[in-house]
């Protein structure tokens, strides 16, 4: 499509955004009934191998797909992370709005990663369309953390590759220095992850990984973002998700400031439960479990931002102290 030399040489002096891949095909050319299967792992592997050479003077754009395809979600997963425009061509009367609202705000911006979407270095010398034993792995960044596209790879146009496969992913493998932002997650000792398993005919996991903050030697905080959508986080810079993040300490208490745009659950992780969730200058009610998952519902406002103070109490001795001499106050008395 555009892998020529004259688009790389001249059109790139006119336009800043090329295709990465070849065409997404709703069915095979060829009449292979199986082929609607097959290309689509294709379109996959020609996107996120391509940007290693065009991302580096262009945005890669992955195509069009159709929200009504049987592999709809496979694609919308793949564009979700891809780091590039979104957009569908479905007929008239054929959207699968479910499935388009884990990609689009209500406004129409998306949470857009900050980088291209790559494979992970352990895939850049293997073939995962034919090796059998290869997990395709591709990863991006937000401004907070960082996305995983590992797909659990089925070739149906080629029945002895049609088995599932295993393998590992680790937040090593993220190319976190890509962003002066994202460089410090590097040497975090935690992070929370958040998966999401998908489609049927072609599985595939998406994966969020957000570093953890230890707020004290008890307490620690790692935001997800938007639930419900594809990519949690967003990737900053007004299109959606997490958009500020900022830590501070007051009065035995560590205030957590996020502003979000969206709607629906906000996820985050906090070890300890926290005293109070203020959201857009209200007390809101939250979910908390003792395994740290935390969860509280954000409005559409308009597409601005929401602001969330989430307050951890800073020292749990002090505390036990209170309850102490309390007790100690009746017993006297």
């Amino acid at each position: 499509m555009e892998q020529c030399n004259d688009f790389f040489f001249l059109a790139t002096k006119q336009v800043s955004m090329g295709r990465v891949g070849d065409d997404f095909w709703f069915q095979d050319p060829n009449g292979d009934p199986m082929g609607a299967f097959w290309l689509q792992g294709v379109h996959m592997i020609h996107c996120s191998y391509n940007s290693l050479w065009q991302g580096q003077f262009i945005q890669p754009d992955w195509d069009m797909f159709q929200s009504d395809h049987i592999c709809a979600e496979f694609h919308a997963g793949s564009r979700a992370i891809c780091g590039g425009p979104v957009y569908v061509s479905d007929k008239v009367g054929h959207h699968n709005f479910d499935l388009l609202r884990k990609l689009v705000l209500p406004d129409g911006t998306i949470l857009r990663c900050q980088h291209y979407a790559l494979p992970t270095r352990d895939c850049l010398f293997e073939n995962p369309l034919f090796d059998a034993k290869t997990l395709l792995k591709i990863w991006n960044l937000n401004k907070f953390a960082a996305g995983w596209y590992p797909e659990e790879h089925r070739c149906r146009a080629y029945p002895q590759c049609y088995k599932s496969i295993s393998g590992v992913i680790s937040a090593d493998d993220v190319e976190w220095e890509q962003k002066d932002s994202t460089a410090v997650y590097r040497n975090t000792e935690q992070f929370a992850v958040k998966s999401i398993s998908l489609c049927n005919h072609l599985p595939f996991e998406l994966f969020t990984i957000s570093p953890v903050l230890r707020l004290n030697e008890r307490a620690k905080f790692a935001p997800i973002g938007l639930e419900n959508m594809f990519n949690s986080g967003g990737g900053g810079g007004g299109g959606g998700g997490i958009e500020f993040l900022e830590y501070a300490s007051k009065g035995g208490l560590y205030n957590v400031k996020i502003k979000v745009k969206g709607t629906c659950k906000f996820l985050a992780y906090s070890s300890e439960k926290p005293r109070e969730i203020i959201l857009n200058g209200e007390d809101v009610e939250f979910d908390w479990s003792s395994n740290g998952i935390l969860r509280f519902e954000v409005p559409w406002i308009g597409g601005g931002l929401s602001t969330v103070y989430i307050s951890i109490y800073q020292l749990f001795p002090f505390f036990v102290f209170r309850l102490f001499f309390f007790y100690f106050g009746i017993f006297k008395h």
